[in-house]
């Protein structure tokens, strides 16, 4: 767990809360919950970069998109199971990510931004166009292939079975992420973040640290896209379009950048936001917006970061 007590509380309360929400929630609840947790997994790879090494990359569309196709493509095209096209999905994430961090992360912050824009911008595109592969517009469905565990087998067709598949994977991916950041490679990010050049002056390679965490934040965003995918049984070319690289800003905006768990706040409310404000006013972005302009006003941290703030002073 994280050193910080706020942090670690957080989130093992709200771990605590998903795996009882998955019994005890209707179906419709339990599927707004499970893309809660989808998301949130984009969101806790995309802060990674952005809230660790000050990367604030617009094209983290290419690596959502990349995961949903890589996973979908991997059982259609090549019959592979389920866990074997998660693996591929997310192992073409992590390829992209490392292939294009070579390009953009040398990049100062501005054009960092603008080029990773008009990457993902190119890659929307060519998955509009290549309808032969990708399916444009209409986009691919596909059947899910049920897991195998000698005698034990179960399929994502199970409601509940499915919220504890992507539980699982949230789980993880905040293992992970928590324990890198815990090592002296989270530090060394941490200090990217507040000085590259003093940090480039101790002698750490910047360049190569940055690398590092945008490969891995293209990971764990394919991951999102691929139990995104699964969750649906569809993917289509929109999974690249410039909005799946705005979401996981806004989303670790207003729960907190550089808290890995802040953006879950940020997911729960924009989806509540979505399903339920939307129902009664049509606008209610606008609403929306003047919420993130709040939230900035008060705490440029988020509402994590606030709190974070409050319990230092």
């Amino acid at each position: 767990m994280s050193k910080n007590p706020i942090l670690s509380y957080f989130a093992l309360g709200s771990l605590l809360t998903f795996m009882i929400l998955g019994v005890v929630l209707p179906t419709g609840a339990r599927s707004l919950v499970i893309q809660m947790m989808v998301f949130s997994v984009f969101a806790m790879g995309y802060d990674f970069s952005f809230g660790f090494t000050n990367q604030c990359s617009l094209g983290h569309s290419i690596f959502f998109g990349a995961g949903a196709y890589g996973t979908v493509l991997c059982i259609l095209k090549f019959k592979l199971g389920l866990i074997p096209a998660l693996v591929a999905g997310m192992a073409t994430g992590l390829l992209l990510a490392f292939f294009l961090g070579l390009i953009c992360v040398r990049l100062s912050e501005a054009y960092f931004v603008i080029v990773t824009a008009i990457i993902a911008s190119v890659f929307h595109l060519l998955a509009m166009d290549m309808t032969w592969l990708t399916g444009g517009d209409d986009g691919l469905t596909v059947s899910v292939p049920a897991i195998s565990m000698g005698s034990f087998s179960f399929s994502l067709y199970q409601p509940v079975m499915n919220y504890y598949f992507v539980l699982l994977f949230l789980v993880l991916t905040y293992l992970i992420l928590n324990r890198m950041l815990k090592a002296p490679l989270g530090k060394i990010f941490v200090s990217v973040r507040e000085n590259e050049k003093r940090t480039n002056f101790l002698g750490y390679d910047v360049f190569r640290y940055k690398l590092i965490a945008f490969t891995v934040s293209g990971l764990f965003g394919a991951l999102g896209g691929a139990l995104y995918a699964l969750t649906l049984r569809y993917t289509s070319a929109d999974y690249f379009s410039f909005y799946w690289s705005i979401l996981p800003v806004v989303w670790c905006l207003i729960g907190g950048t550089g808290t890995l768990v802040g953006c879950w706040m940020g997911v729960a409310i924009m989806s509540l936001f979505q399903y339920y404000v939307s129902a009664w006013f049509t606008y209610y972005l606008l609403i929306f917006g003047v919420l993130i302009l709040v939230i900035l006003r008060v705490s440029n941290k988020g509402l994590l970061g606030f709190l974070l703030t409050e319990r230092n002073r």
